[in-house]
């Protein structure tokens, strides 16, 4: 072990994968936090690994939000590639845990509506079904949900498609957001912007989540190593926010099991 991964080690440094098997086991890691936080000589990073939070286009996203005036519908349409022929498709979790598969791909699409439109959900009405049958249950999932800010809006999900696309969509009183995946072949956001006007500017951004993500956690361990344990918080680490990411976990359990 390197000098400084004998350090990180020392110091108790937290970087935790998301895609954990059950919410007990995510309570659990979240109150082993707590209590090495209150007998730790410095201060501990935290992260719950969540990597579209860190994607450019999202970011971009939340920029513009802003010009669209009062939001008025949020659309969120996930038609996901998931057959044979993806490297996860076989994954023993995914298909052993309820939803799993929904589960997996949920938790980011729902971090990036989070992101874009800048506050909570806080109601879900929801059905599932189990359609594809070389898939575990359920594989389609339709929500509606209720912001804090008054808007509403929906959420769909289709496990396997064969036309795949997904998007988020945020129309306002001034305009319409649109983050769309692929643009001409390649790999990344579509990021478009419509005006009062009906006039629309496009950007592309290559993905690049989950390399920023672990940029950005790297440079909060080295910046708390060189203060040696002063007071430190990274923004995007931080344990309120990795606990939200147990939150919404725990609706898409709900979800899976009752279909509602």
């Amino acid at each position: 072990m390197s000098p400084f991964s004998a350090h990180c080690a020392r110091l108790a440094r937290l970087f935790c994968d998301l895609l954990l098997s059950c919410i007990n086991e995510l309570e659990t890691a979240l109150s082993t936090y707590k209590s090495i936080s209150a007998d730790a000589p410095g201060q501990i990073i935290w992260s719950v690994a969540e990597n579209y939070r860190f994607e450019p286009a999202l970011i971009e996203g939340k920029k513009l939000i802003a010009d669209i005036g009062k939001m008025m519908s949020v659309q969120v349409i996930v038609e996901g590639s998931m057959n044979s022929s993806n490297p996860y498709f076989s994954s023993s979790w995914r298909r052993s845990f309820t939803g799993g598969f929904i589960l997996d791909m949920g938790v980011h699409f729902i971090a990036g509506l989070r992101m874009l439109v800048g506050c909570e959900v806080v109601s879900v009405s929801t059905m599932t079904s189990h359609v594809d049958l070389i898939l575990p249950p359920p594989d389609n999932l339709s929500s509606v949900f209720h912001l804090e800010n008054g808007c509403s809006g929906v959420f769909v999900m289709v496990v396997s498609s064969r036309s795949p696309k997904i998007l988020w969509r945020v129309v306002g009183t001034n305009g319409t957001l649109q983050i769309e995946r692929g643009f001409q072949g390649q790999h990344g956001y579509l990021v478009s912007l419509y005006d009062a006007n009906g006039q629309c500017k496009s950007s592309f951004f290559p993905f690049s989540g989950v390399t920023e993500e672990l940029k950005a956690f790297f440079n909060d361990v080295s910046e708390n190593t060189l203060k040696k344990g002063a007071s430190f918080m990274s923004i995007k680490v931080s344990f309120d926010i990795s606990k939200t990411k147990v939150e919404d976990l725990e609706v898409r359990q709900e979800v899976s099991k009752n279909g509602r």
